[in-house]
């Protein structure tokens, strides 16, 4: 049993609901009292919902064991009230500045709550001290949600900011204040949504709701990969509607009983769908007025994307390994440990708020968090003489928060000699670029790694990227608004399509140093596409690999006129480029050649009009320009259908 201190305030009530849970018990409460945080700062408070197993036998025979670490322990039993209604109970009684909502399908890594608690805690901070300073009043953060693996929750969010438009309840930790100024979860979501409405009403109430990647906990909801669960699948197309009666605009409203109907024509999934879905559809109608009369009137924007209400980031069921088997795991116990990570990222003056939030992405690395050693390379092109990164970077090496921070300063010498001094003070094993106006969600590296230490003959693993339109509506300050996410490219590894034009975003790219000794760096007639080239030249003789879930963003402007500036430096450089990769030269066995052969007869895209083109052929258009975006979105979503 944990050793515990009474010394210690208690600040958090955890809140559990129990029904039928019986089996997850044990490793549950095992892996709590593990936690780095003393339980002596925890307020237990359990309801359970009439189990109809051993739940509540077990938990009344563990209540004077509990009892003895835990400042206060609380156990009832009533009638199934559902899983939100029953939270309630338990945040009535609740008096401790934060409230913890967690299943105990679950398991929690050691510093779990410590990293939660912390993060909850400097929130709290800033809002105080902004207040007193009478500074401009920050959103006041309400919520903070765990990450969960070994799938996790394919819900997007804000890679620096951790800003999310719903929070999971599975585990997530809330300011008592904030919840009981709501009033706690919505009761008539029996089971399923009610997180759902819970993060909206807190919104709607100017609350900020934030993801916090680095505490993680092992959520075995799935018994396997994209499993359907009937109940889960009834529950949240019920309070799908639901929810839009009550946030969503007229349009969406229609769309989601729309959407209902057209379940029953959909083939059965499970035993009995239609006539459970027939039962649903007369809950909803009872239901429904009730929503409808309590529509809000905020500002705020409550997205609902089909049966999901947000966008999702492609990848949901990439499966995170366990400590056990996770290579960076094992590599950490190695002698050689887990290899260092140069992220190479090229800035210019004037551009402080995108490098900023560029830092942060790294400064947020789960690969960091796990102790995978991290070096920041910062080359500021224009900045001898002005250094204007130098101060944040100064501040970044004194925190100590990565393993290495290199700052280099030089004159005005372009993207490419920018990125070769970069790659020439790297000194990690493994090199990853990151523009000053690209970012990293914060398993990008976690991620990458752990593929390429399974396979670490790979010259290369890449992952999928976000586009983001974006506009700017302020360079200095920055600020912008993300005006639309597309995943442009999903394409794996094939040296042909490579040839043809490039589909690797320099971010989304990990790959060994080693190719830089062997093949040099960018090739300094190239201003633009410079990337292409050094991927084809890396790729020669090394394999890549691709790891299919978005980890990475980049961003593209929302103007159309500078979208074709853009696109028409570009297509000079399409040219120009190919004229280089015609110079290379490729030796192939006879089986090579027939691999490649079978590529080009499987890809005949390959030998197609190319895209730039057909993009450029739009955009100056009159009538076809207006439509470019619609169009590329469309494309984006025909894609992700393919897959």
């Amino acid at each position: 049993m944990q050793e515990t201190n009474p010394d210690h305030g208690t600040v958090i009530t955890l809140s559990i609901v129990t029904y039928n849970s019986e089996k997850w018990l044990n490793a549950f409460f095992l892996s709590l009292l593990k936690q780095n945080l003393l339980c002596r700062q925890i307020a237990l408070c359990v309801l359970d919902n009439g189990s109809k197993d051993g739940t509540y036998a077990w938990l009344q025979a563990k209540e004077p064991e509990l009892k003895e670490s835990f400042a206060s322990v609380q156990l009832r039993q009533g009638a199934n009230i559902g899983f939100g209604a029953g939270h309630n109970h338990n945040l009535s009684t609740a008096s401790t500045p934060f409230f913890w909502v967690t299943n105990v399908d679950l398991e929690f890594e050691p510093d779990t709550l410590t990293t939660l608690l912390h993060t909850a805690q400097q929130d709290m901070l800033r809002a105080t001290l902004a207040d007193a300073s009478h500074a401009v009043q920050a959103p006041e953060v309400a919520a903070w949600e765990c990450r969960q693996k070994p799938y996790e929750h394919p819900k997007d969010y804000h890679p620096v900011t951790g800003a999310t438009d719903w929070c999971s309840s599975a585990c997530v930790l809330f300011s008592t204040k904030a919840l009981k100024s709501v009033k706690g979860y919505e009761p008539l979501l029996f089971l399923y949504g009610e997180d759902v409405e819970l993060s909206y009403r807190l919104r709607d109430h100017g609350y900020v709701l934030r993801y916090v990647p680095q505490a993680t906990v092992w959520h075995f909801t799935y018994e396997e990969a994209a499993q359907i669960k009937p109940q889960q699948f009834l529950g949240s197309t019920l309070a799908n509607v639901l929810i839009r009666c009550r946030y969503g605009r007229k349009h969406e409203v229609i769309q989601g009983f729309m959407m209902f109907l057209g379940l029953f024509a959909l083939r059965p999934l499970f035993p009995s769908m239609r006539t459970k879905l027939l039962g649903q559809a007369f809950k909803l109608l009872n239901l429904a007025p009730q929503f409808l009369r309590t529509r809000k009137k905020s500002q705020a924007h409550f997205p609902f994307r089909m049966w999901d209400y947000a966008m999702t980031r492609e990848g949901a069921f990439y499966e995170y390994p366990t400590d056990a088997e996770s290579a960076i795991q094992t590599a950490k116990q190695s002698t050689q440990g887990a290899p260092m990570v140069s992220v190479l990222m090229r800035t210019m003056p004037g551009r402080a708020g995108k490098l900023k939030e560029a830092i942060a992405s790294v400064v947020h690395q789960t690969y960091s968090h796990q102790q995978g050693p991290i070096e920041l390379v910062v080359v500021e092109d224009g900045g001898l003489g002005v250094e204007s990164a130098k101060e944040v970077l100064s501040a970044l090496k004194a925190s100590g928060q990565l393993a290495q921070v290199v700052y280099l300063p030089l004159p005005k010498v372009g993207r490419c000699i920018a990125g070769n001094k970069a790659l020439e003070a790297a000194t990690g094993q493994l090199c990853c670029f990151l523009d000053d106006d690209d970012l990293f969600y914060a398993d990008h590296l976690e991620v990458l790694v752990n593929e390429w230490l399974k396979q670490p003959q790979l010259g290369a693993v890449y992952s999928l990227s976000y586009e983001v339109r974006t506009h700017v509506l302020s360079e200095q300050p920055w600020v912008y608004e993300d005006v639309m996410h597309s995943l442009i490219h999903r394409q794996e590894f094939s040296r042909p399509t490579l040839w043809h034009h490039n589909y690797f975003p320099i971010q989304s790219v990990l790959f060994q140093r080693r190719l830089y000794l062997e093949n040099g760096g960018f090739d300094l007639d190239l201003e633009n596409l410079e990337d292409w080239n050094l991927w084809v030249r890396y790729s020669l003789k090394n394999e890549f690999k691709l790891v299919r879930k978005v980890t990475s963003l980049y961003r593209v402007p929302d103007n159309l006129d500078k979208a074709l500036q853009r696109q028409s430096v570009l297509d000079d450089y399409y040219a120009k480029a190919q004229a280089k990769h015609a110079q290379l030269r490729v030796e192939l066995s006879p089986p090579e050649i027939m691999q490649i052969a079978q590529e080009f007869a499987r890809q005949n895209q390959v030998v197609g009009v190319p895209t730039s083109w057909v993009r450029t052929v739009v955009l100056k258009t009159p009538v076809l320009n207006r439509l470019y975006h619609p169009l590329k979105r469309l494309l984006s979503i025909w894609r992700q259908m393919r897959a």
